[in-house]
């Protein structure tokens, strides 16, 4: 799974999934489906309308006017769906994606445009074929819509999330006497949160990861009223993870 490191105004590296060249093929899909049923009622609707007043005459161009008009949802459908929805289409909901920009932030209305535009080379003019060849050689999968853009489309499921049954792989409990008994103040959220802040630390061992272990062993430290900070602190918030899961799941 190719991932994207993308770093925060709070220096901070947050690390998201690229989403599946598969799950933007099948997005698009549907997202066709969608356009395809939209422009093919309203086609039905305006030739009722026409067969109705049973011949061509001049009202009938200012209906023409409104049926053009009405297909025009359907021609910017993804630029419309994208701007309205922060990045994300009827389709990139279904398989849970969304566009963002390279920085994690939120694509302005322009960037959405840009992505909107290209659509044409990336996707319709080569039926798909130059956007999945640009994809698959970008190590961010963007097509050339993104590139121009700076954006790309991330997995908004990640393939693995930490839950609190994998904090018991820490270390055996049996015979575990806790050290910190007060733990139990804790939530099970505050401590999924200390588990991953240390996952990250280990895979991406930088400064920006090791001053949040900080702040979250002193911020520790302070709610268990303890009188110093250990200088271990990686050890300490592990004997802090199995002592809550003594103490709470015995």
């Amino acid at each position: 799974m190719k991932t994207a490191d993308i770093v925060t105004t709070y220096n901070v590296v947050i690390q998201y999934e690229i989403a599946p060249v598969i799950s933007r093929i099948v997005a698009n899909i549907l997202d066709v489906i969608i356009v395809f049923f939209y422009l093919t009622t309203v086609n039905l609707l305006f030739v009722s309308i026409f067969s109705d007043f049973g011949g061509y005459n001049d009202f009938d161009n200012v209906i023409i006017l409104f049926m053009y008009m009405s297909m025009i949802p359907g021609f910017f459908y993804s630029f419309f769906c994208e701007a309205l929805f922060g990045g994300q289409t009827i389709g990139k909901m279904a398989m849970g994606i969304k566009v963002v920009n390279v920085d994690g932030s939120k694509p302005s209305i322009g960037d959405f445009f840009l992505r909107w535009i290209f659509r044409l080379t990336d996707n319709i003019i080569s039926l798909g074929g130059f956007a999945l060849l640009i994809s698959l050689s970008n190590e961010r999968g963007q097509r050339l819509g993104d590139v121009v853009a700076n954006t790309m489309v991330i997995k908004l499921r990640p393939s693995k999330e930490f839950s609190i049954i994998d904090i018991l792989n820490i270390k055996s409990t049996k015979d575990y006497k806790p050290s910190y008994p007060m733990v139990t103040k804790f939530t099970d959220e505050d401590m999924l949160l200390i588990k991953n802040s240390l996952e990250r630390l280990k895979k991406i061992p930088n400064d920006a990861h090791k001053s949040l272990v900080r702040e979250i062993c002193d911020k520790t430290v302070k709610e268990l009223g303890l009188s110093e900070v250990p200088k271990k602190k990686v050890s300490f918030l592990k004997i802090v993870l199995q002592d809550y899961i003594i103490l709470t799941r015995s």
